[in-house]
């Protein structure tokens, strides 16, 4: 069925456009959907979003301007994705498991006075370093990053960002070798 054959379709039998837009477009809205939330959200996060994507569709199918039908699904479906992903990133933001409050408040209530001195002096050390040193390392060894998606956030290639956080680590051990 063509764009135009739809549009004509929506005018005369809504529910019968309904179900031949669903089924022409489907699997091209939920491509777009999936590569969108595939990494954030469940699987009924996407299906909703699909759903949610067609029914503003189906409501606001005589506002649509312009020949292409597929060029505007797409992008309806693509900036839909967009605001299901932000919702998903605000209310996961405020959800912290009760074990990871005090590490989030900044403190860890079992550390001893002597542990907290040394682990301030450790990130005062680790901040001398400098950019992208302090974050190249805190990527790593503190959140577990891989190598590849730190060398990208901080602008190096990978084998770049080895080098970089090889030396720094040696610098801080120099630093800190009286420590123990």
């Amino acid at each position: 069925m063509t764009d135009h054959e739809l549009r004509v379709l929506m005018k005369s039998d809504l529910n019968a456009a309904s179900k031949a837009l669903y089924e022409q477009y489907y699997r091209y809205v939920y491509a777009i959907v999936f590569r969108l939330l595939r990494d954030h959200g469940t699987q009924e996060d996407v299906e909703d979003c699909v759903a949610d994507t067609f029914a503003k569709l189906i409501t606001h199918m005589d506002s649509i301007r312009g020949d292409d039908l597929k060029a505007y699904i797409g992008r309806a479906a693509h900036n839909n994705a967009l605001n299901r992903l932000r919702s998903l990133n605000r209310t996961r933001k405020y959800h912290v498991p009760l074990e990871d409050a005090a590490e989030i408040a900044g403190e860890d209530l079992s550390l001893t006075s002597e542990e907290r001195s040394m682990q301030k002096q450790l990130l005062t050390e680790l901040e001398a370093l400098g950019e992208p040193d302090t974050t190249i390392l805190l990527q790593k060894y503190y959140y577990g990053r891989k190598m590849s998606d730190i060398a990208k956030a901080v602008g190096l290639s990978t084998h770049a960002a080895q080098v970089r956080c090889s030396r720094a680590l040696k610098r801080l051990q120099m630093k800190l070798k009286d420590w123990r």
